[in-house]
């Protein structure tokens, strides 16, 4: 059995501002307010709600904050500690990112969205030395050619967290965690899982909730409980 869990964190809704926000009241404030271009803020919900409405889609974008406390949860596991986790980001432009299991994310959510718009527009962070988080493919077809998914999905095989991470750590496969707060997968990431499991009877979970529940079996396999 292998001694990673590769954990994919899909559809993560993380974009800066678009083109076609940039004059809109709500945006401009906030770009006032930050000394920033609109075009180097993260769209985020609470503050460009309004601006959003004419976004298609707009119901699984502008969440900074699952990521946020995603990766906050999963990057202060013993298993990220020990190196027996692997981190991948899919965002919503379609690229992919790795995240370092010893990159330390901020704590406070203002310098989170600041480290995030760095990374969306140069492709890593820091710009110069060793990246923490870095690209790693443009697209999630190209991130997993040759390599195979199994998507934590509401409508998939209802089985225990110790079965899914028997099953990924076995394999090497990826576990995707869909990080949108609303709707479903897209139709083309569900052809790309050669299988789904669902887990706590099917019930809907924040997408930390899984992760939490993913390394929780792991690090019993492992033997750290």
């Amino acid at each position: 059995m292998g001694e990673k869990l590769r954990l994919l964190l899909l559809e993560s809704p993380l974009e800066l501002v678009p083109r076609e926000l940039w004059s809109h009241p709500q945006v401009v404030k906030t770009a006032r307010r930050y000394d920033l271009e609109p075009g180097d803020l993260i769209l985020d919900k609470s503050l460009h709600y309004n601006a959003m409405a004419v976004l298609p889609k707009k119901w699984k974008r502008g969440r900074p904050d699952i990521v946020h406390v995603t990766l906050l949860n999963i990057l202060d596991s013993p298993l990220a500690m020990d190196g027996k986790l692997e981190v991948y980001i899919h965002v919503f432009d379609g690229r992919v990112f790795r995240v370092e299991p010893h990159t330390r994310i901020p704590k406070h959510f203002e310098r989170f969205k600041g480290l995030m718009a760095q990374l969306l527009k140069v492709g890593r962070v820091p710009p110069e030395g060793e990246p923490l988080i870095y690209e790693v493919a443009g697209s999630l077809s190209e991130f997993l050619s040759g390599s195979r998914l199994i998507l934590m999905w509401e409508r998939g095989v209802q089985v225990s967290p110790d079965r899914v991470v028997e099953d990924a750590m076995s394999s090497g496969d990826y576990v995707g965690i869909g990080m949108f707060p609303r709707g479903d997968f897209k139709r083309s990431v569900l052809r790309k899982a050669s299988r789904s499991y669902s887990i706590m009877g099917g019930r809907p979970l924040k997408a930390w909730t899984v992760a939490s529940r993913l390394l929780c079996a792991a690090e019993r396999m492992l033997g750290y409980l």
